[in-house]
C-alpha cells in the first residue's frame, strides 16, 4: 500500500475511533443535560474539564515527547522507548489522580458545589486512573500505526459505559457518582484488555546492545527535556482555553457553565475529529520535518486544513438546522435557553482553533515546546483579561468572544512566525552540520 493510500486509511479508522467516543460524550452529556438537575450538570462540566487536565498534563510530559522522539528512530529503539514509558505512565497517572481527588474534596472554587461526598472524589480519581491507563495503549497504537487495534480498544470502552449507563437508566440512579463510577470500570477494563496488544507492539525484537545504552539514555533525556515544557505548556494552554468554565461560576454561577458546555457539548464531535486527524498525522510531520521536506509538509497542512474546515462548517450547518428537533427531544427549551448564539460563536471558534491546532501539532512534532510555552503564557493573560472585561456585558457569549479573540491571536503567531522560525532553525542546522 502506498503512503497516501495508508496515510488515508489510517485517518479514516481514526476518525471513525474519535466518532464513536464522540457519539458517546454526547449521549451522556445529553442524559445529564435532560435528567439531572442544571447546577449539577454545570458540576459534571467541571470535573470533566479537570480530568481532561490531569489526562493532558501526563501526556505533555510522557506520549507527547514521546511521539516527537520516537517518530526519527529504529523500530527496536521506539520499541524500547514506548516499554520502559508505560510504566512512568502509570506511576505519573497515579500521582495525578491523587492531586486530582484531593482538589476535588479540599478545593471548593474548583467544583462550586458544596454538598460532594468524598466518594465523588475518589469516583473522580479512579476515573484519572482509567482514562491514564487507556489512552497510553492509545498512543501506542497510533506511533505503531497500529490504528485497528486502538479503534478495538475504543469499541470495548463504549460497549462497557453503554451496558453501565443502560443500568444507572433502568434502576433510576442517573448521578455524577454512579456516573463516574461507570466510566471508571469501563476504562480500567478497557485497558486491560487492550493490554496484551500493547506488550505486543512494545516488546523488543533484540536486546539493546551495550554501546547502544548511551543513545537510549540521550532520547531518554531528550524526551524528559521536551517533556518538562511541554507541562508548563500544557498547563497554560488548558488555563486558557479551559478558564471560561472557572470564571464564568465565579462572575455567573454554575447555570452559566451548564449554558456554555450544554452549547459546547453539540459541537464536540470537532475538536474530536480534529485530535483524531492530529494523532495520525503528527508522526508523519515529524518524520517530515526530520528529512527536511518542506514541500511534503505544505501538502500535508493544505490537505489538513482543507478537509477539518470542511468537516467544521458543514457540522455546525447542520446541527443548527437540527436545533429545534434537538429542544423537543433533548435540550429543555425553558431550562436552557438562547443556545443558537451560543453555538455559533463556538462554531466560529472550533473554526480558527482547528487552523490553530494544526500549527501547533507540527511546533510539537518539530520539539519547538519551548515556544509553546512562551506563547501560552501571552494567551493566558489575554483571554483572563479579555473574558473578564466581556463577561459582565455580554454573559455567557462573552466567555466565547474572548476565546475567539486568543484563537486568532495564537493562529497569528504560530503560523507567521513560530512555525517560519523553526524552519530556518532546521536549515540552518542542516547548512552547518
Amino acid at each position: 500500500m502506498s503512503f497516501h493510500k495508508k496515510f488515508l486509511s489510517s485517518s479514516i479508522l481514526s476518525v471513525i475511533d474519535q466518532g464513536i467516543l464522540s457519539a458517546l460524550n454526547f449521549l451522556i452529556g445529553a442524559l445529564l443535560i435532560r435528567l439531572v438537575a442544571k447546577d449539577d450538570y454545570g458540576l459534571y462540566g467541571q470535573l470533566y474539564v479537570g480530568g481532561l487536565l490531569a489526562g493532558l498534563l501526563v501526556d505533555s510530559w510522557i506520549a507527547g515527547p514521546l511521539t516527537t522522539v520516537t517518530s526519527v528512530v529504529s523500530e527496536n529503539t521506539r520499541r524500547h522507548l514506548l516499554r520502559t514509558f508505560w510504566m512512568r505512565q502509570i506511576f505519573w497517572t497515579l500521582v495525578m489522580a491523587a492531586i486530582a481527588f484531593l482538589v476535588v474534596e479540599f478545593v471548593p472554587a474548583a467544583t462550586h458545589h458544596v454538598e460532594k461526598s468524598w466518594g465523588l472524589g475518589a469516583a473522580f480519581g479512579l476515573y484519572v486512573i482509567g482514562n491514564g491507563l487507556r489512552e497510553y495503549g492509545r498512543t501506542v497504537g497510533f506511533i505503531q500505526s497500529a490504528i485497528p487495534q486502538v479503534l478495538r480498544q475504543d469499541v470495548v470502552y463504549v460497549l462497557l459505559v453503554l451496558t453501565g449507563l443502560t443500568g444507572l437508566l433502568h434502576f433510576e440512579c442517573l448521578a455524577l457518582l454512579p456516573l463516574f463510577l461507570v466510566l471508571s470500570a469501563a476504562s480500567l477494563l478497557a485497558a486491560l484488555y487492550g493490554r496484551g496488544a500493547l506488550m505486543q507492539l512494545t516488546a523488543t525484537q533484540v536486546a539493546i546492545e551495550a554501546h547502544d545504552q548511551e543513545t537510549l539514555r540521550t532520547h531518554q533525556e531528550t524526551i524528559r527535556s521536551h517533556g518538562r515544557w511541554a507541562v508548563a505548556g500544557a498547563l497554560v494552554g488548558w488555563l486558557s482555553n479551559y478558564s471560561y468554565v472557572y470564571l464564568s461560576g465565579a462572575i455567573l454561577g454554575a447555570a452559566a457553565i451548564a449554558d456554555l458546555n450544554a452549547s459546547r457539548l453539540l459541537l464536540m464531535p470537532i475538536p474530536l475529529a480534529v485530535a483524531a486527524w492530529t494523532r495520525v498525522a503528527r508522526p508523519e510531520a515529524g518524520r517530515l520535518m526530520q528529512e527536511h521536506n518542506w514541500a511534503g509538509l505544505r501538502k500535508l497542512t493544505l490537505m489538513s486544513v482543507i478537509g477539518i474546515e470542511a468537516v467544521v462548517f458543514s457540522f455546525v450547518a447542520v446541527l443548527l438546522l437540527a436545533l429545534p428537533w434537538l429542544h423537543t427531544h433533548f435540550i429543555d427549551q425553558n431550562k436552557y435557553a438562547g443556545l443558537d448564539l451560543l453555538i455559533m460563536l463556538w462554531g466560529v471558534y472550533f473554526a480558527v482553533n482547528a487552523v490553530r491546532t494544526i500549527g501547533t501539532s507540527w511546533l510539537m512534532s518539530g520539539g519547538a515546546f519551548r515556544s509553546m510555552f512562551k506563547l501560552g503564557m501571552v494567551t493566558l493573560v489575554l483571554v483572563i483579561a479579555i473574558t473578564t472585561l466581556t463577561m459582565p456585558y455580554w454573559a455567557s457569549a462573552g466567555a466565547i468572544v474572548a476565546l475567539i479573540c486568543v484563537e486568532v491571536f495564537e493562529t497569528v503567531v504560530v503560523w507567521r512566525f513560530i512555525l517560519p522560525s523553526l524552519r530556518r532553525q532546521a536549515e540552518n542546522a542542516l547548512a552547518n552540520g
